[in-house]
């Protein structure tokens, strides 16, 4: 509503102020472009993102190209988010949003190896998440390892009955 409108222009305002200010501050940078992001501006984020980690102080760098591959994925441009998401993964290989989206790319582009390989590492470094127990049992249902299979079916079944994930399942709609 109108609060809403009226909050996001004074996150604005002071978003703009503060780089007036630091231009080449890549904190700021990433957090005005989450905001962009989160406000459905997708593109203009992008700039932001890149602003940062063009800055040589800037300590996690892999945060804003692992953001950037999310807001590009959401343009329904996964070959440009490709390139965020490894970029992401050179510098930190834990980087679980990047593990994770790469992984779907991965698995729809037929890459079975890669896609396992990314949401097994996914799983070890943070809880599983009902996305990531969904992409690993899609994953081993087209290699055709049953047991490994059941058994995400039953964490998912245990862990996030309620999820959109294992209403898939339970319907049989893998793809």
């Amino acid at each position: 509503g109108y609060r809403e409108l009226r909050e996001q222009k004074l996150a604005e305002q002071s978003f703009e102020r503060a780089l007036s200010l630091a231009p080449n501050d890549a904190d700021i940078n990433h957090n005005y472009g989450l905001f962009l992001c989160q406000t459905k501006r997708e593109p203009d984020s992008i700039k932001y993102f890149n602003q940062a980690i063009r800055n040589p102080l800037y300590s996690t760098p892999w945060r804003s190209y692992s953001a950037a591959g999310v807001c590009t994925l959401r343009t329904g441009n996964p070959k440009d988010a490709e390139h965020y998401f490894e970029r992401a993964l050179r510098l930190e290989p834990d980087e679980t949003a990047s593990l994770l989206n790469l992984g779907q790319i991965r698995y729809k582009q037929g890459k079975i190896d890669e896609a396992r390989k990314l949401v097994s590492r996914y799983n070890k470094v943070t809880d599983p998440s009902a996305e990531s127990l969904w992409l690993a049992l899609r994953i081993e249902r087209k290699s055709g390892e049953r047991v490994a299979e059941q058994s995400y079916a039953s964490q998912l079944r245990r862990r996030f009955p309620g999820s959109p994930e294992y209403q898939a399942l339970q319907r049989g709609k893998f793809d």
